[in-house]
């Protein structure tokens, strides 16, 4: 399952209806065939000195390489995940989204 992890977040208020709008962004990326139990994400609390929301940064990871998730699905996937983030924080200084594509030949276990 492909999952978010998103750095630099404000640590003032509640991000639970972001949590719930970043699943719905990667789940209204249609060519990527995900429901809400196929997404994870999470928001660690980042210990850094500089005011948090300066810059947002997000890791995709987990997302299986399959053919049909083209260089063109990945990017529409970026740009879903950061038009979110910013309409939450429009004064970020900086929002950036990395997609890993993960192959399962590489290692890979689950309890399910």
């Amino acid at each position: 399952m492909p999952m978010l992890v998103v750095y630099g977040l404000p640590e003032k208020g509640s991000h639970e209806e972001l949590f719930h709008t970043l699943k719905r962004a990667v789940m209204d990326v249609a060519e990527l065939k995900l429901g809400e139990n196929s997404v994870s994400v999470k928001m660690p609390r980042d210990h850094v000195p500089m005011e948090l929301g300066a810059e947002i940064i997000v890791m995709v990871e987990c997302l299986t390489a399959k053919p049909d998730r083209t260089e063109e699905v990945r990017d529409k996937l970026a740009s879903a995940i950061v038009k979110t983030i910013q309409s939450y924080f429009p004064d970020a200084n900086l929002i950036e989204c990395f997609i890993k594509p993960f192959e399962r030949g590489q290692g890979f276990a689950s309890s399910k």
